[in-house]
This record gives C-alpha cells, sequence and structure tokens, in this order.
C-alpha cells in the first residue's frame, strides 16, 4: 500500500519546515525558485494533492477563481477565447485553485446582473476574459474580491489588466505589408467596440503615418455590430492591395468574402491578421499572423490574481505582453 504523502514527509525530504513546504506549494514569497521547483516536482511525483476544503478551512478562502466570458464570445465559430479558458483553467490547477466558469449573455450585462458565482460567494478572485460594455464594468469598481480584465484594458477604475501589446503589433504587421511595396492598406474591424481592436487599428494608422501613407477610410471594414456581434463583410467598390484585418477567424471569413468574387489572395489582396487560431491555418492560403504569447499571457493573468488574493493592497496597473508575427503564404511582394 502507497504511503500517504504529507507536507512532514516532503519537508523531512527537504530538510526544510512545513512552512517552507507550504510556501513552495502555493507560490508564496519566501523560498528560492530552485528550491520552490524541486518541491514541487517531488510533490507531484509523489502523489501530493493539497487538499483545498481543508486549506479553505484553514484559511477562511474557497481556493476558487471565478472566469467571467461572454456569451457572444463562445459562439459556434469563436475559438479563441475557448481556447484560452481552457489552458487558463490548466494553469489554475497547477497553482492548486479551481476554476469556475460562467458565460455572461447580452440580457443579462445589459441588466447589470451579477455572476452567480459572486454572489453565491464561491470564488476568491474574478477574471473576466474578453471586454465588455463599460456600464456593466463599473460594478467591478471597488470591488469586495481582486478582479482582473484578461485581453482588454479601460480607462476607468484601477482594475489591473493582463493585454498584449496590441498597438505595436499593429504597426509591425502594417510595416510587414509596406515593406512588401504595399501602399493602399485596409483595416476590417469596428474600432468602437474594444481595446484591443482600437489599439490594433492606432498601430495600423501609425505605420501609415509614418510612412507617409494615406489612410483611406474607403477601405475600412466593419466586422461586427456595436453589441460586439460578428456580421457580414460589405467590400468596397474598389479594393487595396492589403488588408489588416483585427482577428484571424475575420480574416479567413475575408478570404471567402473575397473568393466569392473571384478575387484571389494573395495574388490581388495581401491578407494580415491576429491571434494565430487555427483559423490562420485553416485559410488557403494559410496567414500570416501574430502570435498573443497567449500561454505568457495566462501565466501572469494567473499570478497576479493570486497575488492580489493574498495581497489585495497590491497594486498593478496594464502589464503588456509581448508579442510576434508568424510569417506565411498571404503576403505578395509587389514591385
Amino acid at each position: 500500500m502507497q504511503q500517504k504523502v504529507s507536507m512532514s514527509s516532503l519537508a523531512k525530504m527537504f530538510n526544510v519546515s512545513k512552512v517552507t513546504i507550504s510556501k513552495a506549494l502555493n507560490d508564496k514569497e519566501g523560498v528560492s525558485e530552485e528550491l520552490r521547483s524541486q518541491i514541487k516536482k517531488a510533490a507531484e511525483e509523489m502523489g501530493y494533492r493539497i487538499n483545498n476544503a481543508a486549506r479553505g478551512l484553514r484559511t477562511n478562502k474557497m481556493y476558487n477563481i471565478g472566469l467571467l466570458i461572454a456569451e457572444r464570445y463562445m459562439g459556434k465559430t469563436n475559438s479563441y477565447y475557448f481556447g484560452v479558458c481552457g489552458k487558463m483553467v490548466a494553469r489554475l490547477a497547477e497553482l492548486n485553485y479551481s476554476s469556475i466558469m460562467e458565460t455572461l449573455t447580452d440580457k443579462m450585462e445589459n441588466e447589470l446582473v451579477l455572476p452567480m458565482m459572486y454572489t453565491d460567494r464561491k470564488i476568491d478572485g474574478l477574471i473576466i476574459i474578453g471586454q465588455l460594455k463599460n456600464e456593466y464594468l463599473r460594478l467591478f469598481h471597488d470591488f469586495d474580491i481582486p478582479v482582473i480584465f484578461f485581453d482588454f484594458y479601460v480607462n476607468e477604475g484601477n482594475i489591473p489588466s493582463i493585454v498584449i501589446d496590441n498597438f505595436y503589433s499593429g504597426y509591425a504587421v502594417t510595416n510587414l505589408l509596406v515593406a512588401n511595396g504595399h501602399k493602399e492598406i485596409g483595416f476590417v474591424g469596428n474600432i468602437m467596440t474594444t481595446s484591443s481592436i482600437q489599439d490594433r487599428f492606432l498601430g495600423f494608422y501609425r505605420s501609415l503615418l509614418e510612412h507617409r501613407l494615406t489612410v483611406n477610410y474607403d477601405y475600412l471594414i466593419s466586422d461586427r455590430n456595436d453589441d460586439g456581434h460578428l456580421i457580414d463583410l460589405v467590400l468596397p467598390e474598389k479594393l487595396p492591395t492589403a488588408y489588416v484585418c483585427n482577428n484571424d477567424e475575420v480574416a479567413f471569413r475575408l478570404v471567402q468574402a473575397l473568393n466569392e468574387q473571384g478575387i484571389r489572395v494573395p495574388e490581388d489582396v495581401s491578407i494580415v491578421t491576429f491571434d494565430n487560431t487555427i483559423y490562420s491555418t485553416l485559410s488557403t492560403p494559410a496567414l500570416t499572423t501574430v502570435d498573443n504569447n497567449v500561454d505568457e499571457e495566462i501565466n501572469v493573468a494567473c499570478k497576479v490574481i493570486m497575488k492580489k488574493i493574498s495581497n489585495p493592497s497590491k497594486v498593478y496597473d496594464r502589464i503588456l505582453i509581448k508579442s510576434f508575427i508568424i510569417e506565411r503564404d498571404s503576403i505578395k511582394k509587389l514591385n
């Protein structure tokens, strides 16, 4: 019969106190990263599991993190945030926290209904994934549990935000098009809906200004209504030589819309996009895209929410995650 693994046995193994073992397993300060890694590895190999229920009785915590996401981000075709949620649940589990995920309907958002996992007092902290309406987000100002925003930010309040550097990413992919000889470049995305789309557009705009190129507003295509729901793409009568799309799914739909009119990618129109999701490789041709470094974004978000739970007075602002471009086959080099 396998011997039960306890903090005491781990402490004897490493010749340290049970307090040190507890700090290492719970990612608390006061333990070197090398020792923390060794303790966690040994605990996992020996089958040690933290009893969150017992731990909760001692600390008056639930050891649950809430994940709140709008229903519109979890549609049949929207894979990005679905994948984010799965990875975030796994990362929190590695950090010995359970997750409770709740979807927010349009009705709940419009009527300012707080998530049930909060009103039922089931969570110690909350991660809001994807931008919601400002009126709803104001509910979380001066909240009584820690809250962070994932993949968006707002100017109101003092809630930490974990985002990729969308401005620089938009700037960099537009520079790539210009470097390939493109001077007439359009943008696909409703810039009134999310901070991510706005910053990607502003980076696109900055690149055009820097290269003394004109922003032709006839080339702008909206991809969603003001409530954030995707709409059909309406192509302009005259097309640019290239488009910057605000995400892979929209770029995939743009390729389809162009093909239906006999317009080829990249022979007639080049496309760059963001997120490096399955849509960027399902497309023909495969799309040049920005990889958001989402694993690092998730890792930082999980660590920040846990530190806020341990020390609610700790202040964080907007944390930017560096992204990178993956070049594929959707850009034509012009003379």
